[in-house]
Formats: structure tokens, C-alpha cells, sequence
């Protein structure tokens, strides 16, 4: 072998090697495409179901679940009565729709507190939130696995 061949393959080789580090670095990235798809999708749920219960009609009047809500609490002037009403039937079309899903529905215009929730939000890592007004409520669904 002559010197130039010598070189050609001691220049590969050396490329080959730093190609190989490269390749190696960029693999141990830690990048979690399912995390994050999992952050996308419970924040779609929970605009999904706020969007629902403003267009599920439920019930003999017609009303949708938003609009009984808020004719409720209206109805009792926000009080404690009228939230543990709505309390209760928020909770049975929360705990239908979303499953195994923690959630907690708040009212943070008028009563400024939680309306239904089946779990402290507090132990909570990644939360994701919807916004709907109705009327003069503005409410919000926060939902986290």
C-alpha cells in the first residue's frame, strides 16, 4: 500500500469515527414523542367534553348540561344549595364522559370555586385546563391522568 491509500483510509476511518459519535449523541437524547402526545390529548379532552356539555341536550327542557348548570345556580343566587345541585349532575355527565380521567370543574366568575371533582388536583403533574362562558360563569375543566 502506497502512502496515499494510507492516508485516504486513516481519513475515513477518522470520519467514520466522528460520524459515530455524533450518531451516538443524538440517540441518547431523551425525547418522549408519547408524553407529549398524552399532554396534547388530555388538554383536547378537556376543551372536548367543556364543549359538549354546551351542546349535549340532556333532560325533558331541552337544556344543555351548561345551561341547567348555570339556570341552577342562578336559580339559588350561587349559593351552597344550587352548587351542590349542579354538583352532582356535573359530576355524573364528568365521571360518564371521561372515564378514568381525574378531573375538577370550577366556576371562577360568580361562585369563584369547585363546582364537581373527583380528585385533589393538588397531586396532580400535568393538568390540562378548558375555558367555556356561559352566560356570566365562566367555567373551567381541569383534567389530568
Amino acid at each position: 500500500m502506497d502512502d496515499n491509500g494510507f492516508i485516504f483510509t486513516l481519513d475515513a476511518a477518522m470520519g467514520l469515527i466522528i460520524l459515530f459519535i455524533l450518531l451516538a449523541a443524538v440517540t441518547s437524547v431523551n425525547y418522549s414523542p408519547l408524553a407529549l402526545s398524552q399532554q396534547i390529548r388530555i388538554s383536547h379532552d378537556a376543551q372536548d367534553t367543556l364543549e359538549t356539555m354546551a351542546t349535549y341536550k340532556k333532560g325533558p327542557e331541552g337544556f344543555t348540561v351548561l345551561q341547567n348548570i348555570a339556570t341552577v345556580l342562578a336559580a339559588h343566587n350561587n349559593d351552597k344549595t344550587g352548587i351542590d345541585e349542579t354538583g352532582q349532575a356535573a359530576g355524573e355527565y364528568l365521571n360518564k364522559t371521561l372515564g378514568s380521567s381525574k378531573y375538577n370543574f370550577t366556576e371562577v366568575n360568580q361562585i369563584n370555586g369547585t363546582i364537581a371533582a373527583n380528585a385533589y388536583m393538588k397531586d396532580a403533574d400535568n393538568v390540562a385546563v378548558g375555558v367555556k362562558i356561559f352566560d356570566e360563569y365562566i367555567f373551567k375543566l381541569y383534567i389530568w391522568d
